[in-house]
Parts: C-alpha cells; sequence; structure tokens
C-alpha cells in the first residue's frame, strides 16, 4: 500500500494512505531523501520511496492545477 508524506512535524511525519486515512510515524522510520509530498511503499516493516509513483503523482497534481487555471480565466472571461 502506498502512502504519501503530508507534512513533517518536528521529528514526526503525517503519511497519508490511499484510502484517505492519516498516520502519524516517526521521522527516523521514513527513508532518506523523503520530504513533504514524497511517495512512499510500505513493505517487510520498512518504508521505500516511490520515485516513479511520485513522479506519476506529481504529474497528475500539475495537470489538475493547470485545468483549475484555464477553468478561473475563462470564468473571468479572459
Amino acid at each position: 500500500m502506498k502512502r504519501y508524506v503530508d507534512r513533517i512535524e518536528g521529528d514526526r511525519a503525517v503519511l497519508q494512505k490511499e484510502s484517505g486515512e492519516r498516520e502519524e510515524i516517526a521521522l527516523s522510520a521514513l527513508p532518506e531523501g523523503a520530504r513533504e509530498g514524497s511517495v512512499l511503499e510500505y513493505a517487510d516493516g520498512a518504508f521505500r520511496l516511490a520515485p516513479a509513483a511520485e513522479a506519476e503523482r506529481r504529474k497528475r497534481l500539475y495537470a489538475r492545477q493547470q485545468a483549475l487555471k484555464r477553468k478561473k480565466k475563462e470564468n473571468k472571461g479572459e
């Protein structure tokens, strides 16, 4: 199951599961290089970075942002 690093607060990380649930874990449990927005996979009792899944997620989020900007411009009549 994939999890997304929602935010980092001090020595804790808040992760969001694919189901939408959130969980808080120790920052030390994250793999090296993990940051807010990172996509993680959990297997064999450890988290691993999922760079391909993260790139795809960022691509989808960027496309969604651009669509919202276009819609906003259309509503303004530009």
